[in-house]
C-alpha cells in the first residue's frame, strides 16, 4: 500500500460545492457586466428617459419623427377629435392606443405603456416598452423580451456549469473506484500474488486495506488448503502403491492355487478370487489416476449395455454376499437394448463402491436389497442394506472426499472415497446421486442416470 495522503468523502463534497458556487457567482458577474452595462441592451425604462429628454421638442415641433424616440418605440399624432394623422403605428393599434388614450389607461398588454403629449393642434400618443430591450434589431426581432432571454440564458448556463462540474466530480470518485474494481477483478480471477493500491478518498482507502487484509488472509488459507489436498492426495497414492504389493501376492498364490488338484466348488472360488483382484487391480489403477488429476473430464463416446453391467454387478455381489454371510435380493426390469454413454469399467467401480458400502455397514445375516428400473430413460438404481443408516452429517457430507466420522456406519480401514468415487464418476455422465435412510432404519443409496435405446 502506498501513502498516498487522502481526503474524507465529505470534504472532497464541500470543495465541489464551495467551487461550484464560486462559478456560479463568477457566471452571475460577466453576465451582469455584459447585460447591465447596456453594452448588448438598453434598460428597462430607455425609451422612457428618451421621452422626458425630449419631451419639449417633441411638444413644440412642427413634425414628429423617430430621431426624438428610442427604436424601440412607435407614435402617432391624432386630431383632437381622434382621427390619426401621420405615425407608424400598424392598423391594429391606431384605434387601440386612442381607445386606450380616450379612457386614461397608461399601459396597452403587460410591458407596453403609452404616454400623451398635447401639441398646438393634435395629440401625440407614443407606445413604448418599459422592459430590457437588445440594441441589435435582429435580436429584437426573434427576442422581443430581452430579460425573459437572459433569464433563460443565464439559467441554461448554470444547467451546463452544474452538469459539467458534477461530472468532473464524478470522474473523480470514478477514477478512485477503479482501485477497488481492479482489487476484486483481480481476486475474482485467483489472483492474490499484488499488492493492492491506496486511494486518495479515506472511506475507499479504508475498504481497499480491509480487501488487502482479506486478500492475505485468503491466500494463507488457500495455501495452506492446496497443501493439505496435495498431502491426500500423496497418501491416497501411497497407500494405492503399498496395496498393489500384496494384491500381486494373492494373484500369484490364486494361479498356483488352480494348477493343484481342486474341486469344482473350489475353482470357482479362485475364478471369483481371481476376478476380483484383476477388478482391484483396475481399481488402483484409476485411483491413481484420480489423485493425479488426469481423469478425463468428457464424456466417452462408448456405448454401455445395461443389462451387462447389471449382470456383473450381480455377478460381483453374489461372490461377496457368501464371503460376508449376507443376503442379496436382486429386483431388476431392465430390458435388453438400453444403454448409457459412457465407460464401462467406471460405471462398474461407481456401483460396486455403493454395494460394498452396504456389505461394509451390513450385520451377518441381514439382507441387502438392489432394485433396478428404467423408465423414461432414465435407470434408477436402489441400494438398500439393514445396517443403522446414515447420520445427519453424514446425510449432508457422505459424498465429500475423505469424509470420515466416528459414528455408526465408521469401520476402521475406511477412507472416505467410495461414495466420494462414486459421486464423482456418476455426476460426469450427468446422473445423480443421493443418500437417505429406509423406513425400516438401514441406509439408502438411489442412483439415477439418462439412458437410451441403440435405435435412438
Amino acid at each position: 500500500m502506498g501513502l498516498k495522503k487522502s481526503k474524507k468523502l465529505r470534504t472532497i463534497f464541500i470543495e465541489y460545492v464551495v467551487s461550484l458556487g464560486a462559478l456560479i457567482m463568477t457566471l452571475l458577474l460577466v453576465n451582469y457586466s455584459l447585460f447591465a452595462s447596456a453594452s448588448m441592451v438598453y434598460p428597462a425604462n430607455y425609451s422612457e428617459k428618451v421621452i422626458q429628454k425630449n419631451y419639449e421638442e417633441l411638444r413644440d415641433s412642427p413634425k414628429v419623427t423617430m430621431d426624438l424616440l428610442t427604436p424601440m418605440s412607435s407614435f402617432g399624432v391624432y386630431s383632437e377629435d381622434g382621427h390619426f394623422l401621420y405615425g407608424n403605428f400598424s392598423l391594429d393599434n391606431k384605434e387601440k392606443n386612442w381607445d386606450s388614450y380616450s379612457k386614461g389607461d397608461k399601459s396597452i398588454g403587460l410591458s407596453n405603456y403609452i404616454i400623451s403629449i398635447a401639441r398646438e393642434k393634435d395629440i401625440l400618443i407614443i407606445n413604448y416598452p418599459l422592459t430590457m430591450q437588445f440594441r441589435s434589431e435582429r435580436l429584437r426581432k426573434v427576442l422581443p423580451n430581452a430579460e425573459v432571454a437572459i433569464v433563460f440564458l443565464v439559467f441554461l448556463q448554470l444547467i451546463t456549469i452544474i452538469v459539467l462540474w458534477s461530472n468532473r466530480f464524478a470522474k473523480r470518485v470514478n477514477s478512485e473506484l477503479k482501485a477497488l474494481l481492479i482489487t476484486t477483478e483481480k481476486i475474482q480471477e485467483q489472483n492474490l500474488d499484488f499488492n493492492v493500491d491506496n486511494s486518495n478518498i479515506e472511506e475507499i482507502d479504508m475498504v481497499l486495506k480491509g480487501i488487502d487484509k482479506m486478500k492475505n488472509s485468503l491466500k494463507i488459507a488457500l495455501e495452506e488448503q492446496w497443501l493439505l489436498e496435495k498431502q491426500k492426495r500423496e497418501q491416497v497414492s501411497a497407500l494405492a502403491h503399498d496395496i498393489k504389493t500384496p494384491l500381486t501376492i494373492v494373484k500369484g498364490n490364486t494361479e498356483l492355487l488352480k494348477e493343484t488338484e481342486l474341486t469344482k466348488e473350489q475353482k470357482n472360488y479362485c475364478n471369483y478370487i481371481k476376478e476380483s483382484s484383476e477388478q482391484m487391480d483396475e481399481y488402483i489403477q484409476q485411483l491413481l489416476t484420480f489423485t493425479k488429476k488426469e481423469i478425463d473430464k468428457g464424456h466417452p463416446n462408448e456405448k454401455v449395455k445395461v443389462i451387462k453391467v447389471l449382470n456383473s454387478l450381480k455377478n460381483q455381489s453374489e461372490a461377496l454376499s457368501k464371503i460376508k454371510n449376507i443376503n442379496i435380493v436382486w429386483e431388476i426390469d431392465v430390458e435388453e437394448n438400453l444403454y448409457i454413454k459412457g465407460n464401462e469399467n467406471e460405471l462398474e467401480r461407481a456401483m460396486m463402491n455403493i454395494i460394498i458400502n452396504a456389505f461394509d455397514f451390513s450385520p451377518n445375516g441381514s439382507t441387502i436389497a438392489i432394485y433396478g428400473v428404467a423408465d423414461n430413460y432414465e435407470l434408477t438404481i436402489q441400494v438398500i442394506d439393514q445396517g443403522n443408516g446414515f447420520s445427519k452429517k453424514m446425510l449432508r457430507y457422505g459424498k465429500e472426499q475423505f469424509f470420515m466420522e466416528k459414528e455408526s456406519r465408521t469401520k476402521t480401514g475406511h477412507h472416505g472415497l467410495g461414495l466420494y468415487i462414486a459421486n464423482t464418476i456418476i455426476t460426469k455422465y450427468n446422473g445423480e446421486l443421493a443418500l437417505s435412510n429406509d423406513e425400516n432404519g438401514g441406509g439408502a443409496v438411489t442412483v439415477k442416470i439418462s439412458i437410451f435405446q441403440k435405435d435412438d
